[in-house]
């Protein structure tokens, strides 16, 4: 599990997390009390009333507790629900995990039709330039990369980081942690386009395998659209996929299934990248053509 995005409460995130955060790159103190003047949950308040006895760094930037990143996780990816007596947490949200660079392919190809998904060495040469260099508007790609838009009032990677990646230039509209959100009405737009986007795909993918006519087009169609509940099988593989053709075709599908649903319940999207992706990422981030 590389990389994980999950639905979030937008109103809970901007009227109480994202204020604290603010805060909290200049005095904790005040930012947690300002969190637990909002929660309604034991064991998240109970979290960050031991940060506040214990840990002695000022601000959440550098802050090696793990009952911050706990909390912290709680915060971003759980269920908030406002009730009588403040923010009361739900249930963990479900979302989507799967390993890192499988993911981004996959988002790429579905989203950004310069992509060269067909060709191994291509395509690994275009996933590195653009993660040195994410397009905001390849959206949910970009949001794998941890780039923000629009950029925060905080530096992202103050709050939270897997292993330090970050960039914070608002002057430049740069904002680059290890997670990072895109809210409600960004995701709608998402859901909008993605009837066009999948069908742009299996149109490329069409022109590749002419004179070959792939049979199941419409049915993967339904599947990626929520209509049927399992992908058919392929007579003919992608060709950009291979052997493992209908398992990432299911990823692809479980990736719309989130975005949708998302979008359906107005909700917006946060993603972490976790540990083991971290590693995977050094072999981009150390490249020279990735520096920003």
């Amino acid at each position: 599990m590389e990389v994980v995005i999950r639905p979030v409460n937008d109103v809970f995130l901007k009227e109480v997390v994202f204020p604290a955060f603010e805060l909290g790159v200049v005095d904790k103190v005040p930012a947690i009390e300002g969190l637990l003047h909002h929660l309604n949950d034991e064991e998240t308040r109970v979290l960050l009333e031991l940060v506040l006895e214990h840990s002695t760094s000022p601000t959440f930037f550098g802050m090696h507790d793990e009952r911050w990143n706990e909390a912290v996780y709680r915060l971003l990816f759980y269920e908030w629900i406002a009730d009588s007596e403040g923010w009361s947490l739900s249930q963990q949200y479900l979302g989507y995990a799967a390993p890192w660079e499988e993911s981004f392919h996959l988002s790429l190809m579905l989203e950004d039709g310069d992509y060269p998904y067909f060709d191994e060495e291509r395509a690994d040469l275009y996933r590195r330039a653009f993660w040195g260099q994410p397009k905001k508007h390849v959206g949910l790609s970009s949001l794998m990369c941890g780039a923000w838009d629009p950029v925060p009032s905080f530096p992202p990677d103050q709050v939270l980081t897997t292993e330090g990646n970050g960039i914070y230039n608002p002057q430049a509209g740069i904002a680059r942690a290890d997670w990072a959100w895109r809210p409600m009405y960004t995701v709608s737009q998402w859901a909008a386009k993605l009837p066009s986007a999948l069908n742009r795909l299996l149109d490329r993918e069409v022109k590749r395998l002419h004179p070959i006519d792939p049979p199941e087009r419409f049915e993967l169609i339904d599947f990626w659209l929520g209509r049927v509940k399992e992908p058919p099988v392929l007579a003919v593989s992608f060709s950009g996929l291979g052997p493992r053709a209908h398992d990432w075709l299911r990823e692809i599908g479980q990736l719309a299934h989130m975005v949708r649903d998302a979008a359906a319940a107005q909700q917006g999207l946060t993603a972490v990248i976790t540990r083991r992706a971290v590693q995977q990422l050094g072999q981009y981030r150390d490249k020279p053509e990735d520096d920003e």
